[in-house]
């Protein structure tokens, strides 16, 4: 009996540490707990001082001062009208009765162009009536008041200058029945004269 009085108390002191260290186990790791939740639970630092920015102070510009208005003088104009002359009037000059005129004789103003004498015509050169030439030349000419012939112009050729030279030289030698104005002789130019070159009249 002793022996198990002894074996109990033995357990029971056994069983009375168990619990005294294993509360004390429980006693530390709840310290550490609660020193980790005060070392986790800290204050942020505070944040740095803002500056203060201070406006900028435009200088202030001063008005120019205002130019003085100019007051134009008031001036009278005063225009002065001429003086009016006034020119004598002339009196009227009598006008004087027309004299009469002799009426002039009239003069007669009928222009009569020169002309050759009838049956007057060119010799037939030879040898344009060997080649069959035949043609037209006309011919311009200045006649003096007396008829004679002072110049002669080929103006149309009859295409032979056989019939066109012979034609000339006729003419040179002819005289004319001058041109007249108002019945007096008068030396005319231009004149046309116009001669026909035919084999059958040769014949």
């Amino acid at each position: 009996g002793t022996k198990a009085v002894g074996l109990l108390t033995a357990l029971g002191m056994t069983a009375a540490v168990g619990v005294l260290v294993t509360s004390m186990n429980f006693y530390n790791e709840v310290k550490d707990e609660m020193k980790t939740e005060l070392v986790i639970i800290t204050p942020p630092p505070p944040p740095p001082p803002v500056e203060e920015i201070k406006p900028v102070e435009t200088p202030k510009v001063e008005a120019a001062p205002a130019a003085p208005e100019l007051v134009a003088p008031d001036i009278d104009f005063v225009i002065e009208a001429p003086p009016v002359i006034v020119a004598p009037v002339a009196e009227p000059v009598p006008i004087p009765d027309p004299i009469p005129v002799a009426p002039t004789p009239a003069v007669g103003t009928d222009r009569i162009s020169p002309k050759l004498r009838a049956g007057d015509k060119p010799a037939y050169p030879s040898a344009s009536l060997r080649a069959s030439e035949q043609g037209t030349t006309q011919l311009e000419v200045c006649v003096s008041a007396q008829g004679r012939v002072t110049s002669v112009n080929v103006t149309g050729s009859s295409g032979f200058s056989r019939l066109d030279d012979a034609a000339a030289k006729w003419l040179r030698g002819e005289r004319f029945s001058p041109g007249t104005v108002g019945g007096i002789a008068q030396s005319v130019c231009g004149h046309q004269v116009t001669y026909q070159w035919n084999l059958q009249d040769a014949k």
